[in-house]
């Protein structure tokens, strides 16, 4: 496909090195966030936490992909790509990436385009997408049909101590004390006496009574109820979730949905979950990433102590986290996880806006009308 910006065709191999070079440029500029999907939002303090770090390479994380490229003169002006959520006819976009220059934002609007044609052939459902809250962004989707229907705050939590890469040797001893797996693949837990010293915290377990489970496929009815109490209906028919895209909560990284999760190659997940009153009072994924910081989503019902249910799942987590730090992503409609997660030290490092593209219609009851 040729346009006025140059030649979109599918990514190839050869491209590898001129795609890792674009993407680290255009992230590390300072409109990154106007020039790319901007997520996380880089800032002053922790400019080594953006996009082209939590993606150290082009290649598709999350089989089947859509990888497309903008060629212009010989030289790569643009990259997009999108994976296929498991389970479902939906894309996310992970990548719209456009080279320094005049027609930076034409680029990033014909290979928006483009990806939209190649979904339609392969009848998408729908699209989502996260990017930063700028104007260049929210114009370049809304034109392309996308509506803004939440907003996530990413929050970072660093270690106390311990910077700088962790060797595979230190990583391998550090997980003697992770919790124990059974046969049947789920987690038990170790006692709680443990401290969270690794996090800079000072307090021990045992002063919180706080008993975590692993999360698993039988969890799913709770977790899903946990999921609809802390999200709002507009946005719960949006994502569409029902009881049994929870069963795989427990070592997958899908469900819930989160800005980060397709962004981020897990090495391993787990879950934990907080009983309460017969209900799931909380619930915790965590991402184990070999080249950037671990992943945290969480859930926390209102009238729980959402900062001991944290700081219990840090507990859970272990020292392989240390020297990576943790990234979470909160929507700013959980005020009770927002104030649990600023109650245990993580920050803020940005705020990104999540898009949705609906294709197929919606299968709506015929109106009731009275007989004659």
């Amino acid at each position: 496909m040729t346009t006025e910006t140059g030649t979109i065709r599918p990514a190839r191999i050869t491209d590898r090195q001129a795609l890792i070079d674009m993407s680290q440029r255009a992230h590390a500029a300072g409109d990154a966030h106007r020039r790319s999907l901007g997520v996380p939002a880089p800032t002053a303090t922790r400019p080594g936490i953006s996009l082209s770090t939590l993606i150290p390479t082009w290649l598709p994380l999350r089989p089947p992909s859509v990888h497309l490229v903008a060629e212009s003169e010989g030289q790569l002006v643009g990259s997009c790509r999108a994976i296929e959520e498991p389970h479902r006819d939906d894309w996310v976009i992970t990548e719209l990436d456009a080279a320094d220059g005049p027609m930076a934002a034409e680029v990033r609007w014909a290979l928006l385009q483009r990806l939209i044609e190649e979904g339609a052939k392969k009848n998408v459902g729908r699209y989502f997408a996260a990017c930063s809250d700028v104007r260049e962004n929210l114009e370049l989707f809304g034109q392309a049909g996308f509506m803004a229907y939440a907003q996530e705050e990413i929050l970072y939590l660093a270690a106390a101590s311990g910077r700088g890469p962790r060797s595979w040797l230190r990583k391998l001893v550090a997980r003697e004390g992770r919790p124990s797996t059974e046969g049947d693949g789920t987690r038990v837990r170790g006692s709680a006496s443990k401290s969270t010293a690794h996090w800079g915290e000072t307090h021990t377990l045992d002063d919180r009574h706080v008993a975590l489970q692993a999360a698993g496929a039988p969890d799913a009815w709770h977790l899903f109820d946990l999921w609809s109490h802390a999200t709002p209906p507009a946005i719960a028919r949006i994502e569409g979730y029902s009881a049994a895209d929870w069963e795989s909560a427990g070592h997958e990284a899908i469900v819930p949905r989160s800005s980060l999760s397709p962004i981020l190659h897990f090495s391993e997940v787990d879950a934990w979950l907080m009983p309460h009153d017969q209900r799931a009072g909380g619930f915790a994924q965590h991402g184990a990433s070999r080249e950037s910081p671990h992943y945290l989503r969480f859930l926390i019902r209102d009238g729980t102590d959402g900062v001991a249910f944290l700081r219990a799942v840090l507990d859970a987590i272990g020292p392989d986290a240390v020297t990576a730090g943790l990234l979470a992503p909160v929507r700013t409609y959980e005020s009770t996880g927002m104030r649990a997660a600023t109650g245990v030290g993580f920050l803020g490092i940005g705020r990104v806006t999540l898009l949705v593209r609906e294709v197929r219609a919606m299968v709506r009851q015929p109106a009731m009308v009275p007989a004659h």
